[in-house]
């Protein structure tokens, strides 16, 4: 079946529900009346229906009733709550996406409580342009059909990868958190251009498409950025400096969220 003719639930109308509502919608061409979105804030169910013509309801079960995929879009400690809330109503051929940091698929299964399609993804905002990198993993009871659906589905995102549960949370520090590190670099390049006397707009966009440039000329070329820095000649940047202080904060955030796992195994 095409992403269209499915029926997609977001328990949980937060940021990420809205950026992955709106490129099913916009991406993918999912009829907003086959979308319903749950949360316990009246008025964001009111934005949810003005903005995208989406079914909405204040009631998890009512979601879980009518989700061929269910999107489990609340923070992390309250997935097993929620999941425990509806596990009556979910369909039993439901499939169970996680968009959640730090809750192991194990953890959804057990909250279950019977054997149950879960996929753990690691959203992150790009995914609003269908630019996203979004990696995921599987549990124990993925069925093979659910597979070529899976991959179709997060291409509406943008680009994913199929990982080991172990590395979600080294996965999550660069790609989920990672947008924050380039935004300042951007918005610093793009200053520093207009305190020279480029027009604003013209610095902003300059700023973003170097490093949209450079990005793709990684991705394209399969040459290290070691190798690629090599053909222009002047260096400005302490690159060491650069290299310590963004080898940290990811190590600073898979640091956190591997506390925030822990913590919420306990």
């Amino acid at each position: 079946m095409d992403l269209n003719g499915k029926r997609y639930a977001f328990l949980g109308g937060g940021i990420i529900a809205g950026v992955f509502i709106e490129r099913l919608i916009q991406g993918a061409n999912v009829p907003p009346d086959n979308i319903l979105a749950t949360d316990i804030r009246p008025e964001r169910l009111d934005q949810l229906a003005k903005q995208y013509g989406i079914r909405t309801s204040s009631e998890n079960g009512e979601g879980a009733a009518f989700g061929e995929v269910v999107f489990l879009a609340v923070p992390p400690n309250a997935v097993k709550p929620v999941v425990k809330e509806v596990r009556g109503e979910l369909r039993p051929e439901a499939l169970l996406v996680s968009l959640a940091a730090a809750v192991p698929t194990a953890a959804i299964e057990e909250a279950v409580g019977r054997p149950a399609p879960v996929v753990r993804v690691i959203p992150n905002t790009p995914s609003w342009i269908g630019r996203g990198m979004n990696p995921h993993c599987l549990g124990r009871h993925v069925r093979e059909a659910d597979l070529s659906f899976l991959d179709r589905l997060l291409a509406a995102f943008g680009e994913t990868v199929r990982l080991e549960e172990t590395l979600m949370n080294a996965a999550t520090a660069l790609t989920a958190v990672g947008p924050t590190y380039v935004f300042p670099v951007i918005q610093a390049m793009a200053g520093a251009a207009a305190g020279l006397g480029l027009p604003e707009p013209v610095a902003l966009r300059g700023a973003a498409q170097t490093v949209l440039g450079a990005a793709w000329l990684v991705l394209e070329t399969g040459r290290t950025p070691g190798e690629l820095k090599e053909m222009i000649s002047m260096r400005t940047l302490p690159e060491p400096e650069v290299e310590r202080l963004f080898a940290g904060a990811i190590e600073a955030a898979y640091a956190k969220i591997s506390a925030a796992e822990k913590k919420l195994a306990g």
